[in-house]
């Protein structure tokens, strides 16, 4: 499949560029993929976010109102007060990354849309999760340590609800206060879903709904944009073991050296390999050593006379891992692509309709992120570097 290089100390393919003069945010489109260049202030990047995709984040909002309102059955504003009337998430986005706070404010401003609605959204899977319905989740993620003749990698199929679809959306973030860039794959209005920075640290991120949430701790979004902050991957593995977590949520997070699987709850945080020497990472929604099990779940497998300790079936899994196995353990770029691009099972397709996009990570010390914003059986591949 033909690849496209974009490199940003010159901007090579460009269908148009507009700027924000204060401090030249830019904002790009090729094809139906839009990147948003992001410098200045935590709320300068916001606001120039919120200004340069008020249209496109409007129309979200709109969307989600209604997704919420048939999730809780109540006026959505009601929702969203009960809600953070019941949780302390705030609190946490306070002590551990209050930065973030100040981009969701510029977010709202720039947008035009109220700042409790914007903040809302970027916990809209924790308001999903509060709900208490247990709904099916698509992702998988595969992660590869470095071996004497390959970098690392770190890779994901984002499968969000098919409503949050339309608009995919590329933040190249430039943080000068920790020198730092990141490229966040998200949608817009929304701060990321995964990414990687100039560190080559990556994060992938998948719910498990089997497990139990907390109130408190910090939610999946703050966590995903901490961990892109960290200088090296031994920090982001710290901070994730360390920080409380308000939804269960397994992170694959990795750099130049290390990839690791952590299966996260509200009262249990466990790693996860397929394999026993623990090169490589393999993940697609269904806990495996996180036994936090919620009631819900308990429940609903009494119905059917199983139990937590019943085997599970995952198709996208096993097809994931039979792959695996038949490159012998040996994955790089063009491998990765190709079992994430996979249609064959009748069952549950690892390249499905609800793939919004697939990020492949290049983990080296001048990491590449390799992007299809789409289904990677159906769209194309880009390659972003960053320009240090």
């Amino acid at each position: 499949m033909f690849m496209r290089t974009i490199i940003f100390t010159v901007l090579l393919i460009t269908s148009f560029i507009t700027f924000s003069c204060k401090e030249k945010n830019q904002i790009e489109k090729i094809d139906n993929l839009t990147i948003l260049h992001l410098k200045g202030s935590d709320y300068q990047q916001g606001f120039a976010h919120g200004e340069f995709l008020k249209n496109e984040i409007e129309e979200i909002i709109k969307r989600w109102k209604i997704e919420v309102g048939k999730s809780y059955n109540k006026d959505f504003n009601q929702v969203i007060d009960d809600f953070f009337q019941s949780v302390t998430y705030v609190d946490s986005i306070k002590k551990y990354c209050p930065e973030l706070l100040e981009e969701i404010k510029g977010i709202a401003e720039g947008s035009g849309i109220e700042y409790k609605t914007i903040l809302a959204f970027q916990m809209s899977e924790e308001i999903d999760v509060l709900s208490d319905e247990l709904t099916g989740k698509h992702c998988t993620s595969i992660g590869i340590e470095k071996t004497d003749t390959t970098a690392g990698f770190l890779s994901q199929n984002m499968d969000p609800p098919l409503f949050l679809h339309g608009n995919p959306v590329l933040l190249h973030i430039t943080d000068n206060e920790i020198k730092t860039e990141s490229f966040v794959y998200t949608f817009p209005g929304f701060i990321g879903l995964t990414g990687l920075n100039s560190n080559s640290v990556g994060i992938t991120c998948l719910s498990m709904s089997m497990l139990n949430y907390s109130k408190y701790g910090l939610p999946v979004s703050f966590i995903l944009r901490s961990i892109l902050k960290k200088e090296n991957e031994e920090n982001a593995f710290k901070f994730i073991k360390n920080v409380p977590v308000s939804i269960p949520q397994c992170y694959i997070i990795g750099g130049i050296n290390k990839v690791k699987c952590f299966e996260c709850s509200a009262n249990q945080k466990t790693e996860f390999y397929p394999f026993k020497d623990k090169k490589i990472c393999l993940h697609s929604n269904f806990s495996v050593n996180n036994r936090d099990f919620n009631q819900n779940f308990i429940d609903i497998l009494a119905k059917y006379n199983k139990t937590v300790d019943d085997p599970y079936f995952c198709p996208r899994y096993f097809l994931a891992y039979d792959k695996i196995v038949e490159n012998n353990n040996a994955l790089n770029y063009e491998s990765i692509k190709t079992i994430l691009s996979n249609t064959e099972s009748d069952l549950e397709q690892i390249s499905n309709e609800y793939t919004y996009g697939c990020l492949i990570m290049k983990l080296s010390e001048s990491p590449i992120l390799y992007l299809a914003p789409g289904r990677p059986d159906l769209s194309e591949f880009y390659e972003f570097h960053f320009k240090n």
